[in-house]
């Protein structure tokens, strides 16, 4: 019998795995997640919040918390390139902007270290109830039709102890333990070399010489990477991530050589230095051939690996969770059939391999693109925004038969499978941006002619909204163009802000369409 039970465990407590068990906590479930090692990582790692990743925690409430801890030269946005931090400058270019140009998003990017994101996840799910465990180890796991039974052991004393869940969700990096355990193999593009990162402390206050920039990327004959600052005005720590050759691993590189590699990249060869530590990373491309085996689904970076180029990693994991959040959610509590969870894998494996695609496009783009390659690239906001949804927990329109894993999101058609489209609404009188008010719950946006639907939509414990009730008629045309609706018309969507469902003009009987639309997506039916 085991020592103890849970709903979830979580094994992995970086990024991703923290960021499951903040969704799930949301959603009123309480998870188990286990980390092995000691505490939060002290390397920066992913660099920046997508403005997509940033909706997801700004409807937790969390942006301020978010902001508040990014990056000293957060403000300064633009990337500088150079021979050396004193050497030729080569130019510059736009970093991640904090606000959407494009409105089609909530807000913009969050210039912030995975160092410095992971505490403020941690400490909201410990808030709403999660369970986590810090040097804390999964020895070993066994599933079966009903769930899984692991081993637990305690790294400061060694105890061990059994723990029943009714699903494991590894979360558990790219060396994937847990898959490599299921037999599921991977396939892409491979490794294309190691990351490395170096942190360390120096005065480079001189040679940074008043110039304002987020990161610095370096290139000489001695070392090509990327050059930031950790701490705040008056820091002087900072970190390298020099780029390794294949096959390379940061553990042969001595105190010396890291200081070396630091003195090439700011370009002063008798410059003081203090290594603090030194890790490194493959930069790989590949996603998992399954993303689940029966009771155990995979997360982040055991299910896909993509090269730190356009900042897409960490980000997609976070989504993964939580995509995979609400369905586990109703799964659990007897609102959704089991079926639900297929399209864990059948939404995000389709998303993942064309993100990968995207992210080794501009890994590449340093040393030139085929032809065929560069026509594949796309806009930022299409690999953030544009994702398109083929699932059983999506219903699909008569003639919608395009096989896109995208769309353009400026240009979007509102049909079922795409993310809702930004829209400020007036609530009790107050602004608010839809996808401020998608938290966990299903809701109904109905067209200004779309009461009918309120008392349905409230028998079922669907959230509802009419777009003209308090909204000037310019947000109403928007709602109207965007999603493809007539002024009767319904949209339903997903806790994720997806759209699941609609009935693009009056329908004779909007209580039995609103059931058969949830039985189908919660796979009841």
């Amino acid at each position: 019998m085991a020592d103890e039970t849970t709903d979830v465990l979580i094994v992995g407590g970086s990024m991703v795995g923290l960021a499951q068990a903040l969704f799930l906590s949301r959603q009123g479930i309480r998870p188990v997640l286990v980390e092995r090692h000691a505490d939060i990582s002290a390397h920066p790692r992913a660099q920046a919040a997508s403005p997509r990743t940033m909706e997801l925690l700004r409807a937790l409430g969390l942006e301020d918390a978010v902001r508040a801890r990014e990056n000293p030269h957060a403000q300064y946005g633009d990337i500088l390139q150079a021979e050396s931090l004193t050497g030729a400058e080569l130019g510059r270019f736009d970093g991640p902007f904090r606000v959407d140009r494009h409105e089609v998003g909530t807000t913009g990017w969050t210039l912030i270290g995975q160092d410095r994101l992971e505490p403020v996840l941690r400490e909201r799910a410990v808030e709403l109830g999660a369970d986590i465990r810090f040097a804390t180890e999964m020895t070993e796991f066994t599933q079966d039709a009903d769930g899984v039974t692991a081993v637990l052991r305690d790294l400061g004393d060694g105890s061990e102890r059994t723990v029943r869940a009714r699903y494991l969700i590894a979360a558990d990096g790219s060396r994937a333990p847990i898959r490599t355990s299921l037999g599921i193999g991977h396939h892409g593009q491979g490794v294309f070399g190691r990351q490395m990162n170096i942190v360390f402390h120096a005065d480079l206050d001189p040679y940074v010489a008043g110039r304002t920039f987020f990161l610095c990327f370096v290139s000489n004959p001695t070392v090509k990477g990327v050059l930031g600052k950790l701490g705040g005005a008056d820091s002087d720590r900072w970190v390298l991530a020099p780029s390794l050759p294949p096959g390379a691993d940061h553990r042969v590189y001595g105190t010396e050589d890291c200081v070396e590699l630091v003195r090439a990249a700011v370009g002063v060869p008798d410059l003081p230095v203090t290594v603090e530590s030194a890790t490194s990373w493959e930069i790989a491309a590949w996603v998992a051939d399954r993303f689940r085996s029966g009771r155990v689904l995979l997360a982040g970076d055991s299910a896909h690996v993509m090269p730190p180029t356009g900042g897409f990693g960490g980000n997609m994991g976070i989504q993964d969770a939580h995509n995979l959040a609400w369905k586990l959610a109703r799964v659990l509590r007897g609102q959704a059939g089991h079926g639900l969870l297929d399209t864990y894998e059948q939404e995000r494996a389709p998303v993942a391999e064309f993100t990968v695609d995207q992210g080794v496009i501009r890994y590449l783009q340093r040393s030139g693109l085929d032809e065929a390659a560069a026509a594949r690239h796309r806009p930022e906001t299409t690999v953030l925004f544009g994702h398109v949804y083929r699932s059983d927990a999506v219903l699909r329109e008569a003639g919608d038969d395009d096989t896109a894993v995208v769309e353009d999101p400026t240009a979007p058609t509102g049909r079922p499978g795409t993310r809702a489209p930004h829209l400020p609404l007036v609530r009790q009188g107050k602004d608010v941006a839809l996808h401020d008010l998608l938290d966990g719950d299903f809701w109904l946006l109905a067209g200004p002619d779309g009461a009918a639907w309120q008392e349905p939509a409230a028998a079922l414990g669907v959230s509802f909204h009419r777009v003209g009730s308090q909204e000037p008629s310019e947000v109403v045309e928007r709602f109207l163009t965007r999603y493809g609706v007539q002024g009767a018309g319904a949209v339903l969507l997903r806790p994720d802000g997806f759209i699941a469902w609609r009935a693009t003009g009056a329908v004779g009987d909007p209580a039995g369409s609103l059931v058969a639309a949830l039985d189908a997506v919660l796979r009841r039916a």
